[in-house]
């Protein structure tokens, strides 16, 4: 029920922003078309269109294509979740267009000659739309939007948070199940996972064998120890599925984090298949604290640059570890311990 509520309390805000908008655009665009006598019916027809065409979207897209708890949903072949997404946008955006003439009690308002020309249009939108939040989730959020601006075109310097998941047991794991059950399991950590990052506003930078890579722009991840808060939760959210994991892989799913921050070089790597590449002390770092993590056997290790920075009312919960000395680093790591209990 957490991880529900705060899934769609996250999406309040930025609903009632996409309904504005639409209506808004629904808005101007009925003034646009309107005759001096028809001037404000016209507005408030298109208003009400964009209204509705938006409520019914965004609702599909909470309570099925992006609901947490739809898992078949999401498990779906990319191609396939664009057709069903731009299917279901464009029969409410129909909806949408035949509301305010329904109520209007207009007679047969699809046989205009403007409705299947605005469909079409509409149609095409959904589609894109579809089409462009797939992509999105294929790339992450910040890699789709920083390859078409061109914002890491040239490699520039940023402060970072880094967090690095890493599934605990994996190897015996898959010697156990097999490799394609051992990626089945995986698929599931991930998508559980995804879950935490979302909520917390973070990035998940990649995938790597059995670890995940998140980051945060240094003031997001650490107000309101939003990357701590991430890491309780990845613990939390596989806590609670325990039972799914035993029955289904007969295995727990647990992992154990580091976190660690500092400067970064970002840029784009690549040409056939580019991606945002981090690369620099901080990077090393924390793939170390993880490794600090396993010796430790702790469930959650941060730096203490990352602790020094950190809310003082979030320190009650962290344990000073004794001085790391981490393979290729001159100086010794001062780590604190972050147990996660539910």
């Amino acid at each position: 029920m957490h991880q529900m509520g705060a899934f769609f309390s996250r999406s309040i805000n930025v609903s009632a922003k996409v309904i504005a908008l639409s209506s808004l655009t629904g808005a101007v665009i009925g003034a646009v078309r309107a005759s001096p006598d028809t001037l404000w019916s016209d507005i408030w027809t298109g208003a009400l269109t964009g209204f509705v065409i938006s409520l019914c979207c965004l609702l599909a897209e909470y309570q099925v294509f992006s609901n947490p708890k739809r898992r078949m949903t999401r498990r779906l072949r990319p191609i396939l979740l664009m057709i069903l997404r731009g299917a279901a946008y464009s029969l409410f955006i129909v909806f949408g267009l035949l509301v305010p003439d329904m109520l209007t009690e207009t007679d047969q308002p699809w046989k205009g000659p403007a409705f299947a020309g605005l469909f079409a249009i509409s149609a095409a939108i959904a589609f894109a739309f579809s089409i462009g939040i797939e992509v999105t989730r294929l790339l992450g959020k910040e890699a789709t939007v920083a390859l078409f601006t061109g914002r890491y075109t040239k490699a520039r310097l940023e402060q970072r948070v880094i967090l690095f998941a890493d599934v605990i047991g994996s190897t015996a794991l898959a010697e156990t199940i097999g490799q394609l059950r051992f990626h089945d399991f995986l698929r599931d950590v991930a998508l559980d996972l995804a879950d935490a990052v979302e909520m917390t506003r973070g990035d998940v930078h990649k995938y790597v064998g059995d670890s995940v890579i998140v980051t945060w722009k240094l003031s997001n991840g650490l107000a309101n120890a939003t990357c701590l808060r991430c890491a309780l939760e990845m613990h939390r959210i596989l806590a609670s599925r325990a039972e799914f994991y035993k029955k289904r892989y007969s295995a727990a799913a647990r992992i154990r984090v580091a976190i660690h921050c500092g400067e970064v070089a970002a840029g784009e790597i690549g040409d056939w298949k580019k991606e945002i590449a981090l690369l620099g002390d901080p990077m090393n770092t924390a793939a170390r604290i993880e490794g600090a993590a396993k010796m430790f056997n702790a469930d959650i290790v941060l730096s203490n640059d990352v602790v020094c920075q950190l809310p003082i009312e979030h320190h009650q919960r962290l344990t000073r570890l004794p001085s790391f000395k981490a393979p290729g680093k001159q100086d010794e790591l001062s780590l604190w311990s972050a147990d996660f209990y539910s």
